[in-house]
């Protein structure tokens, strides 16, 4: 039985909806608004989930090392130049993505004039961290070398 254009239309409309409704469902899946208190607290990779929600919110620039702390808490990382959050692993559209690095959120505190105001804010891998940070990658990257926070830190 052969269809007629204007079923094969009909079918083409149906398809092309069903895969709208598919990808918009994984896409809100992927992103939680961000929560002081499960930032804080999180669990697992609830960080990553949060991650984009809190960047596009919040302008951290101008921000006080205080405030920026009664936001996110404690930092993996503290230091004079600045604080660095664990951020968890990148989301694609089936969940984590396979074979990548953790991603952490970088608070920089760098102006000569005002060392408690934050100057630049950014996301990054532990191979482009700053060079003072205890989760960088050193040597070659490796699953091995990867610093990410456990419950003992």
């Amino acid at each position: 039985m052969q269809l007629k254009m204007k079923d094969k239309i009909i079918v083409a409309i149906l398809v092309v909806l069903a895969v709208v409704v598919f990808v918009g469902g994984r896409m809100h899946d992927t992103k939680t608004s961000f929560e002081t208190e499960k930032w804080v607290e999180y669990q697992g990779n609830d960080r990553q989930l949060m991650l984009q929600d809190l960047v596009d919110r919040t302008r951290f620039v101008g921000m006080t090392r205080a405030e920026v702390k009664e936001k996110l808490g404690e930092a993996e990382d503290e230091q004079d130049a600045f604080l660095i959050y664990y951020a968890g692993y990148p989301q694609g559209l089936f969940g984590t993505k396979p074979d990548t690095d953790p991603e952490y959120l970088v608070i920089e505190f760098t102006d000569e004039d005002d060392k408690d105001k934050v100057t630049a804010s950014g996301v990054m891998t532990a191979d482009v961290l700053p060079k003072e940070s205890v989760l960088r990658i050193k040597g070659d990257a490796t699953d091995s070398t990867v610093l990410v926070p456990t419950e003992e830190d």
